[in-house]
């Protein structure tokens, strides 16, 4: 089996053409703005500045490293961390002690609190909330009026849009789409080729052994399973998984 959870998935169409685009555009709107001099968070202060648009708002206790760029009506507030080169633009808030960094973008009216981070490639866009302890990571991408609560984690390629939900302890990863209004919860693990649009389209079991199972919908109602965190094939899954997908969605016929 893969261990899509530990595993950041190259690149995907999605996040090919897709995403240089919106580094371009996102380069020419921080241009467009004027700057001020936000001093490099760094021991090694070279005495860089961070670029910063006009209007946005960047409160005391704010880090924002040389290379990160702030831009837009942006709100940064509290003990928040932007580093690397994290760009942060448009209406979006990160407030609390959230943190931003590597070449994360955070922009729309997006909001990123509590302890949550937004790292590597990630993108968090529209009216998405990724609050407490919630992780976005890889190449995964929150938008839309999704939120991200406990200690999810969404990563690889993995897209939850809509009003889409991940809390508890729940895992995305590879090229999961989580969207609709499916809320997927406690230890659930779900990757691959995942598509997943209501609550019945994961369903977990733990085993006498403690260890957790996840079956999920597939495109084409198809059903895929994951022990812990890899993927196995159905025929190592204990039949009740099996039984209760069934009754859920999947169908062999």
């Amino acid at each position: 089996g893969v261990d899509f959870m530990w595993e950041t998935l190259p690149g995907m169409a999605k996040d090919g053409a897709k995403r240089e685009s919106r580094d371009s555009q996102s380069e020419q709107q921080m241009a467009d703005s004027s700057r001020t001099g936000a001093r490099a968070a760094s021991p090694h202060d070279s005495g860089e500045t961070a670029p910063m648009g006009k209007n946005t708002q960047v409160g005391p206790g704010v880090t924002v490293g040389a290379k990160a760029k702030i831009a837009g009506h942006a709100e940064l507030a509290h003990d928040v961390k932007i580093s690397g080169k994290a760009k942060v633009s448009g209406h979006c808030i990160v407030r609390e002690a959230a943190a931003i960094s590597g070449n994360a973008w955070v922009h729309g009216h997006a909001t990123v609190e509590g302890n949550a981070r937004v790292s590597d490639h990630a993108e968090v866009a529209g009216q998405a909330t990724i609050s407490d302890k919630a992780r976005v990571s890889g190449h995964a991408e929150v938008t839309g009026k999704a939120r991200l609560g406990g200690r999810s984690h969404a990563t690889g390629s993995s897209l939850v849009k809509d009003q889409a939900r991940l809390s508890g302890n729940a895992r995305i990863s590879g090229q999961a789409v989580i969207s609709g209004n499916a809320h997927v919860t406690g230890d659930a693990c779900v990757a691959g080729e995942a598509h997943v649009t209501s609550d019945e389209h994961v369903v977990t079991l733990t085993d006498s052994e403690g260890v957790v199972w996840t079956a999920f919908r597939t495109r084409n109602n198809g059903r895929q399973i994951i022990k812990s965190r890899t993927l196995v094939e159905e025929s190592e899954a204990p039949q009740a998984l099996l039984k209760a997908t069934a009754k859920a969605w999947y169908s062999a016929s």
